[in-house]
């Protein structure tokens, strides 16, 4: 997807350059152009600026690229489960993901944009739960509200 919006950049760009008006003046010794260039150029290569910037965050499917804390690794499901069931009871604001690969359960919990949020989130769960907790990169879940702020951050609006 990510290549055929550049295409398509380049193609529209290279048809707005072939009907650019280029008027040239001779004189005695120097010639100089004047190029009236299409207001639309300056607004496509805008566009394909905020697209970028936007692109550092996602993948190429398009899903949000981020950070979650892992907080358990077993092969005993009822553990998983009971672990799960405390984090939701003490931050029941974050989501908490539980995924299985043979033999393990790995669970995993939150959704940063920023490794510095992930990070201060490990710090809060290891008040409450014991062993390793990681920090790890991840496909991120964002409500429409979080990449709202998001985009309008990058295009330097203070707000959505």
């Amino acid at each position: 997807m990510k290549l055929n919006n550049i295409l398509i950049f380049f193609s529209l760009a290279a048809s707005l350059l072939c009907s650019q008006q280029l008027h040239a003046q001779q004189s005695d010794s120097t010639a100089t152009a004047t190029v009236h260039a299409d207001p639309r150029l300056n607004w496509l290569a805008e566009k394909q600026a905020q697209i970028n910037k936007v692109s550092v965050y996602k993948n190429s499917a398009g899903q949000w690229k981020g950070y979650r804390v892992m907080v358990l690794n077993t092969n005993n499901r009822d553990e998983a489960n009971k672990t799960k069931a405390d984090i939701l009871k003490y931050f029941p604001d974050k989501g908490v993901y539980m995924a299985y690969q043979a033999p393990y359960f790995k669970l995993k919990a939150g959704d940063f944009v920023k490794r510095e949020d992930a990070e201060k989130f490990r710090k809060e769960l290891s008040k409450y739960f014991s062993g390793s907790l990681f920090v790890m990169n991840d496909i991120i879940k964002l409500s429409a509200e979080e990449e709202a702020k998001i985009l309008a951050a990058e295009k330097g609006e203070k707000e959505y």
